[in-house]
């Protein structure tokens, strides 16, 4: 699954884009689609606060706070391919910068067509970067094929003989094996339990007491006395993670 986020503050703009992105998305790839259009900045950052999956961006960079917000959305997602929606009045040298990585532009005034050919260009790098996913978890299901970057895994559970990929808001489901995954997880995931595999990065605190570990956003999850050894290791004063 491909996802893609389209932010225009141009009505007129938004609506071409709606027209245009799906027919392209049918036409260039077999992959099924998550689109989300927004006009509105506010409604936007409430979106990307919720640390959706995106593989693609479409940004308006021409409203106040925009380059800003791109900033902080590129160091989230560093893999993203980044399409720029910019206007002549503005310099280049505003959003062609390091801590942005603009993929592709959209110069206005834009036509159809020219979605249509940025569209496949993203697609085409996207394509050619596919050998490379040492950074993001490959998972495949009946939606198709879906790349999860594995900073935003919080832990992974063995459950009716599937796998659940637990995120910020979402979850993922797939036919496989923790002790399969295990050989092939980065080092930051560690075994805690017969059924979890957990991401460090997003432990708060180790309650050796309660045999728990206590992760971002509220979550808990079981820590068994067979890896408790590793994580007391782990464990500074009062059980907090170092």
């Amino acid at each position: 699954m491909i996802s893609i986020l389209v932010y225009d503050s141009l009505a007129e703009e938004l609506e071409m884009m709606k027209h245009i992105i799906p027919r392209a998305a049918a036409r260039l790839t077999d992959e099924k689609w998550r689109m989300e259009y927004f006009s509105d900045r506010e409604q936007l950052l409430g979106f990307i606060r919720e640390q959706p999956l995106l593989d693609l961006t479409c940004y308006d960079v021409t409203e106040k706070g925009s380059i800003e917000d791109l900033e902080r959305i590129r160091a989230d997602y560093q893999q993203a391919r980044l399409l720029v929606i910019a206007d002549s009045a503005m310099s280049p040298l505003e959003y062609i910068r390091p801590t942005i990585l603009v993929s592709s532009l959209l110069l206005r005034p834009f036509t159809p067509n020219q979605i249509w050919e940025r569209i496949g260009e993203l697609l085409g790098q996207m394509q050619s970067a596919s050998a490379d996913n040492e950074e993001k978890m490959v998972i495949d299901t009946r939606e198709g094929r879906t790349y999860v970057p594995f900073s935003q895994i919080y832990y992974l559970e063995a459950r009716e003989k599937k796998i659940y990929v637990r995120l910020k808001r979402q979850i993922l489901t797939f036919y496989d094996t923790l002790d399969h995954l295990e050989e092939s997880l980065p080092e930051v995931f560690v075994r805690c339990h017969r059924g979890f595999i957990v991401n460090r990065s997003r432990v708060q605190r180790v309650m050796l007491s309660r045999n728990t570990l206590a992760l971002e956003e509220g979550m808990e999850i079981p820590l068994s006395r067979k890896y408790k050894s590793d994580f007391k290791k782990l464990a500074g004063t009062g059980g907090e993670m170092p």
